[in-house]
Order: structure tokens, then C-alpha cells, then sequence
């Protein structure tokens, strides 16, 4: 296959029109030609001692459909790049994706120094999987698998059959300017999961989709250094850290911003809610769908800060801490929250047990089964500003 190379600033271009066969444009599947492209990208063939890696760009013109893709490293390329300008969709049926199971619809893998990036979309029509398919065999739509140094930035993802992003095994990674779009009652179609992944940032995105806005699982090994800034949630169930310690394993998260198991380090700061259920929450107990609480197996939560929190709830209970008699949380630290009910004149309480808290400025009474070491603020209905604040220690 001939491609076409341009060496304007040090990188060797390859477009998909390099790769295509059919001169007369009759293929409705472009799986092969992906394959190709990557085989291309990620060997660094024509590439010169010298040059910036390689990119493979997709124009805004352009639109392509794909079968369930494998990207995998590692390249020879020092460098890898993925422009999309244009439009790449699945198949609209699940019949049509073949009988190959498959966890994603795009993945890469083993894949070190990838930049994507580009106003383009990501369509996999994950409406036509919600009700025909149950959510253990629908598929992600774009996964990252055990890479490092990786940059998505810009696209738009709609509708995913299951999650959309999947980061899973992986080092150092940003993830921004996105917008990941699904109805508020599609089952299970989380923005972005991570899992056993390190020094990860998802900055400046907008999520709005039917599940977790963004969720933060376990595994042995664990996560650490997640920062998620600027990034609007909603619908959707927030930024949930949880399905931890399944099977007696060792989970940890630790070091977030925005069996033997452990959740801690943990910053949650200038947030605004509007009309949601629960603004903040933690519970030990969360049995993901199930009856009834879960007993036996609660995640040790520790060093937790919320601050600067402020917005409506639709529920009166604005604040739930449902700890562990046995595993508690400790160290949570309230500060600067100001919370009112999406219904005027309607008041607002908290749901406290078994957890250390210290709270200042805190306009929802607290009142735990531990100590806490409280300053709370009285706010006036009509003005909405902190009148006074006064001292308590409760028992």
C-alpha cells in the first residue's frame, strides 16, 4: 500500500485513503483498512531517523464504520498519533458486530506515547444494545489497556452500550475536553471507569450519561493520583469511588482529587450540585443493586475532605454517612459546605453513623457516633449569607 507522507513539521501523515483498496468507495465496512492504517502507524513504516512519529488523521468529511477494533502495542513508532476530524461508527445492530465477544469496541492496548485528539466522534449505537442485550456481554466503546502516556482530548461520544472510556492498568494519562453523551435512563452507561491505573487527569469534560459520571474501582494493586477538574456531571450518579473488595481482594484507592480494603486521601473541592440526590455520601454499605445492606466485607474509608460544596439537593438528606460499625471512617473533614433544598422553604438534614468527621462552616447539622469537632454555620432563608458560627463538641 502506498501512503502518503508529509514531513511539514518533523511527523510522517498517513490517511485512510491510503489504505483503501476499492478506488470505488463501495466497502460499508473500513475494519480491514483500520487494521492497515494501524499496522502503518504503529510499525513506523517510511519513517525517518529524526522525524516526530507518525499520525494517522481522519478529516472532517470523512465517516467511516468499523467492526470491534484491537489496537495494540508496543510500536516501534516513538511516538503515535490519531487525529479525528470525522465520524466513526459501529454497526448499528449487535447482530451486525459479528459473533466475536468482545470487551470493547475500540481498544488500545500495550500502547505507550499515544495522542488523540480532534473535534471528530466516537458513535458506537449502544441504543439498539440496552434492551436486547444484558449488561455483562454489551461492550465498552473505547478502552485503554495496560498503556502509558496517553492524551484524548476533544472528541464527542455518544451513546455507549456499556461505559464509555475504560482506563484500565494505566500510567499516566489525560483525558480531556470531552463530551460523553447518553439519556439519563440508560442502563449502566458510565462516562469513564478506572481501574488499577496511576497518575490519571480527566480535566474540562462534560459527562452526561445514564450511570456513574465518572467511577474509580478497585482490583489488587489498586489506584492512586486520580485529579478530575473542571468536569461537569450530570445526569448520571457523580464521581463514585466504590465496588471495592469484591471477593476478598486487596483494593486500594488513595490520593484523589475531585477483605483488606482501603479508600483514602481523597479531595473533593469546589463543586457546585444542582437539584441532586445526596450531594455528598459515603456508604459502607452499598450493595450495587442489590437488597439490604452488605455486611462483612465494608472498605476502610479514611482522610476524606470535602470543601467548598455548595448547590441544591433533591433529597433531605443532603449529606449521608453510612459507616461501618465495625470498619468506621475516619478523618472526614467538612468545610465550607452550603447546602439548600431544591424545594423552597424545605430543610435539609444530615445522616450520620459511625464516622469521625470534623466540620466547619457547615451549614446541615452533624451529628455522628463518634466524636466530632464541629463549627457550623447558621444560615439566614431569606438572605441565604452566614450569620453566625458557633463551636460544638459532640459525643
Amino acid at each position: 500500500v502506498s501512503c502518503h507522507l508529509e514531513y511539514g513539521d518533523g511527523r510522517r501523515i498517513l490517511r485512510i485513503k491510503d489504505f483503501i483498496t476499492d478506488t470505488n468507495h463501495k466497502n460499508v465496512d473500513y475494519s480491514q483498512v483500520f487494521q492497515k492504517a494501524w499496522k502503518g502507524l504503529c510499525e513506523g513504516e517510511g519513517e525517518g531517523e529524526g522525524t516526530g512519529g507518525s499520525s494517522l488523521v481522519i478529516n472532517e468529511n470523512e465517516k467511516y464504520t468499523i467492526q470491534p477494533q484491537l489496537f495494540e502495542g508496543p510500536c516501534v513508532s516513538s511516538y503515535i498519533h490519531i487525529q479525528i476530524d470525522g465520524k466513526i461508527e459501529a454497526p448499528k445492530r449487535p447482530k451486525q458486530w459479528g459473533n466475536k465477544r468482545t470487551e470493547s469496541w475500540l481498544m488500545f492496548k500495550n500502547v505507550e506515547s499515544l495522542f488523540i485528539n480532534g473535534s471528530g466522534v466516537l458513535d458506537p449505537h449502544g441504543e439498539t444494545w440496552w434492551r436486547s442485550v444484558r449488561h455483562s456481554k454489551r461492550p465498552r466503546t473505547l478502552s485503554f489497556k495496560q498503556c502509558t502516556d496517553i492524551i484524548y482530548n476533544g472528541l464527542t461520544q455518544y451513546n455507549s452500550p456499556k461505559n464509555h472510556i475504560s482506563v484500565y492498568g494505566c500510567t499516566n494519562a489525560t483525558l480531556s475536553n470531552l463530551t460523553l453523551l447518553a439519556p439519563e435512563k440508560s442502563p449502566n452507561t458510565d462516562g469513564i471507569g478506572i481501574s488499577l491505573s496511576h497518575n490519571i487527569r480527566i480535566l474540562d469534560s462534560s459527562i452526561q450519561t445514564g450511570d456513574d459520571c465518572i467511577a474509580i474501582t478497585g482490583g489488587r494493586g489498586g489506584s492512586s493520583d486520580i485529579n478530575i477538574t473542571r468536569v461537569a456531571c450530570g445526569p448520571g450518579h457523580g464521581i463514585s469511588i466504590g465496588s471495592l473488595g469484591k471477593g476478598d481482594i486487596d483494593d486500594t484507592v488513595e490520593k484523589v482529587i475531585g477483605g483488606k480494603r482501603l479508600a483514602k486521601n481523597m479531595l473533593f473541592e469546589n463543586i457546585t450540585v444542582t437539584n441532586t440526590k445526596y450531594p455528598i455520601i459515603i456508604d459502607q454499605h452499598y450493595s450495587n443493586g442489590g437488597t439490604g445492606h452488605v455486611k462483612g466485607n465494608a472498605v476502610k474509608v479514611s482522610d476524606v475532605t470535602f470543601r467548598y460544596i455548595e448547590g441544591t439537593s433533591a433529597s433531605k438528606i443532603a449529606i449521608k454517612l453510612d459507616c461501618d460499625e465495625n470498619q468506621e471512617c475516619h478523618d472526614i473533614v467538612m468545610e465550607h459546605i452550603k447546602l439548600t433544598s431544591a424545594k423552597p422553604g424545605k430543610k435539609l438534614s444530615a445522616y450520620c453513623k459511625f464516622a469521625g468527621v470534623k466540620a466547619s462552616f457547615v451549614n446541615i447539622h452533624i451529628n455522628c457516633g463518634l466524636y466530632i469537632s464541629s463549627t457550623f454555620a447558621v444560615v439566614s432563608s431569606s438572605s441565604k449569607n452566614y450569620l453566625a458560627t458557633y463551636t460544638k463538641d459532640i459525643f
